[in-house]
Parts: C-alpha cells; structure tokens; sequence
C-alpha cells in the first residue's frame, strides 16, 4: 500500500474512532427522544470537515461490519471502495478486499 493511501486509510480510522465516541455520548439522547446521530463523514479526504446525521439504528448496522465507512454522497472513492448503500444525506461504501479492507478491519474498533 502506499504512502498516501496508508495516509487516507488512517485519517478514515480516525473519524471512524470519533463518531464511535460521539455515539456513546449521543446514545442515551438519541434513544429516549428518537433523534439522528450527528456524525462525521468518515470518507478519507485529509481535509473534510462534513457532517451527517443518522439514525442510531441504521449507525449501529453500519458498525456491525468493520469494513463499511459512511460518507456524505461525492466523498467515495472507487479505487478503494465500493457503494452499498444510500439514504437521506449520507452513502454508505465497504473497502474493496486485499488492503483496504485489512486497515479497515484492523483499525476497527469494536474488534
């Protein structure tokens, strides 16, 4: 794997790490009054700074396979990484096999 694509690889861990915190602060809210997460995009762009929201119940989907990442639609990046899914303001894309998805499940951290 590249440098760069080392870089992008980690800079989606990190954001992936943040909204993992964000949700169990958000948690308990989210659930007593039914609202979204607000969360980050999660695409591997060193210089995105969007967010999103998401239900906690469609967040705790995403969270159940290491090698999906959310991202706000125009942030994928094909040559890692494929679309699987999308609703309202965000697309949700899964790593491609061999490297991009090996950061992935390493930097997972639910694992």
């Amino acid at each position: 794997m590249s440098e760069p694509d080392r870089r992008k690889a980690a800079n989606e861990a990190v954001f992936r790490e943040v909204n993992e915190r964000i949700e169990g602060l958000q948690r308990e809210f989210a659930l007593a009054e039914h609202e979204p997460l607000q969360i980050v995009c999660e695409c591997d762009r060193l210089d995105c700074v969007e967010h999103l929201s998401m239900a906690l119940e469609a967040y705790e989907r995403l969270r159940s396979d290491s090698a999906s990442f959310v991202v706000v639609p125009g942030h994928e990046d094909p040559d890692v990484e494929t679309v699987v899914g999308q609703a309202g303001d965000y697309v949700i894309v899964r790593k491609h096999a061999g490297a991009p998805r090996e950061v992935a499940e390493d930097t997972d951290p639910r694992t």
